[in-house]
């Protein structure tokens, strides 16, 4: 498929080398910028024809309610929301336990929620979501996956099935 309007938005820097990440996603032929925890621009980003990916804790997406609600999933817009941190994070402490996107965004019309068992089927719902005309939602936890084998090639799954 064509994926030059991918833009992927999250902390775009690595404190010893702040160019790493940048250079990274350069490479992959996708535009990253930092964004903080600031996501105004995600919907207009949509309406002009950008397929943007959001990297964001499960924590900082509930400040971002509304705008889940109302400027993206109202509008049936595809932005792609990879959920970081889903459930409880340990030594993140309470205060980024993602233990509340699942309910809230279940109660959202028009977004797909995705939640992989392991690393190679993240490749293939972010794969998927990238193919999807809405909003999608994958949430993974915290940390490193198993050291699942990854498959190839990338393949479209069904939605609604598990």
């Amino acid at each position: 498929g064509n994926y030059n309007n991918l833009v992927y938005s999250a902390r775009a820097y690595d404190e010893n080398d702040p160019e790493t990440i940048k250079e990274y996603y350069k490479d992959l032929g996708l535009f990253c910028f930092e964004i903080a925890i600031i996501y105004t621009h995600i919907a207009g980003m949509a309406c002009e024809g950008l397929r943007p990916i959001v990297a964001i804790y499960s924590t900082f997406l509930q400040r971002a309610y509304d705008q889940i609600l109302h400027d993206v999933c109202l509008q049936k817009l595809p932005v792609i929301f990879a959920i970081d941190r889903a459930g409880l994070v340990g030594e993140d402490g309470p205060t980024h336990h993602g233990a509340f996107d699942l309910s809230f965004l279940r109660a959202i019309p028009n977004i797909i929620i995705m939640a992989p068992k392991d690393e190679d089927e993240l490749q293939h719902m972010l794969y998927t979501a990238v193919s999807q005309n809405c909003p999608v939602a994958i949430r993974f936890p915290r940390g490193k996956g198993v050291g699942t084998n990854f498959t190839d090639p990338f393949k479209k799954l069904s939605i609604g099935q598990g």
